[in-house]
């Protein structure tokens, strides 16, 4: 009987060895996978996006990366008014940055990133807290005349962060931020058009 016993405890001991070993090859095969999934647990992102129309062929983002984060913005788009590119004798308004706040809600509460010129954004809280993304343009497409355009974004790693997990952002559902109605009046002169939109996040596979 304590031969059986014996070999029944080892039998269980070697089980309980064998999950501990799967368990940490697990965990070393992919850590930054599980950091990335943490963003959305600790940020209660949703794990489809929210649209308020489809996003165009143009502006799909490539195969290889999975969306994993939505804030929803409010702020301005900043003009100024440079000589143009065409004739320097002409003044116009040229965008020169974005400013505003990323919610977790399309109510615009609980704000999670920090979006300024660049254009970059900048984690607000979670796993990722402080880490910056800056993004440079691939397409745009205008979905709305009076708004300003959707646009697909890809990060650019000599500029961002080294521990921020996105490769790409889309610009949708936008509404305002189109450049002043009213004629330049001197170089330098600077107006900001209030505007909302909703960013997607994407990582890598």
């Amino acid at each position: 009987m304590q031969k059986k016993i014996g070999k029944k405890i080892g039998g269980l001991t070697w089980l309980a060895i064998a999950l501990v070993i799967t368990s940490c090859q697990k965990e070393k095969s992919a850590p930054f996978q599980t950091a990335k999934d943490a963003v959305s647990r600790s940020l209660h992102a949703p794990t489809t996006p929210e649209l308020c129309s489809p996003i165009p062929d143009s502006l799909q983002v490539p195969e290889g990366n999975r969306f994993f984060l939505q804030g929803f913005a409010r702020g301005v788009q900043i003009y100024q008014v440079q000589r143009s590119a065409a004739d320097p004798n002409t003044l116009v308004w040229v965008n020169i940055a974005p400013l505003a706040t990323l919610y977790a809600k399309p109510t615009f509460v609980d704000p999670i990133i920090h979006h300024f010129a660049g254009p970059s954004w900048q984690f607000l809280k979670g796993p990722f807290k402080d880490e910056k993304v800056v993004a440079k343009k691939v397409k745009g497409s205008t979905q709305d005349p009076t708004a300003i355009q959707w646009l697909l974004l890809q990060a650019d790693v000599n500029l961002s962060t080294p521990g921020n997990p996105v490769s790409f952002v889309q610009r949708i559902c936008t509404q305002g931020g189109l450049a002043p109605r009213t004629a330049p009046a001197q170089l330098g002169q600077m107006d900001s058009i209030p505007y909302t939109a909703s960013y997607l996040f994407y990582t890598r596979n």
